[in-house]
C-alpha cells in the first residue's frame, strides 16, 4: 500500500478514507474488520511503526470502496490458502 500523504502519515483516530497515494511501497497486515454504528464498514489494519502511531499501532481503513482500496491497499495483496484435505493443528 502507499503510506504517503498527510492523512496516513499523521493518522491518529477514526476511519481513514483517503488522503494518501496509490503506489506500492509499504506492507501492512489486515487483522480484522468491523462496522461503526452509523454503518461505515472498515478494515482493522496493523502497521509496523509501533504503538506511538495511529490507534496504538493500528489504523481503521474504509472498506468496500474501489478495486484498489484506500491507499492502494488491494494493489498487491497476499493471503494464506488451506486445502480442505489439510488437517487443523491445535497448539
Amino acid at each position: 500500500m502507499d503510506p504517503s500523504g498527510d492523512g496516513f502519515m499523521f493518522y491518529k483516530e477514526g476511519i481513514l478514507s483517503g488522503l494518501c497515494g496509490m503506489e506500492l511501497m509499504h506492507a501492512m497486515l489486515i487483522v480484522g474488520y468491523d462496522q461503526d454504528p452509523d454503518g461505515t464498514k472498515h478494515w482493522i489494519v496493523k502497521n509496523s511503526w509501533g504503538e506511538g502511531w495511529g490507534e496504538k499501532g493500528y489504523i481503521r481503513m474504509l472498506r468496500g470502496t474501489s478495486i484498489q482500496g484506500v491507499c492502494n491497499m488491494y494493489g498487491h495483496s497476499n493471503f494464506p490458502l488451506k486445502s480442505p484435505e489439510t488437517k487443523n493443528v491445535e497448539l
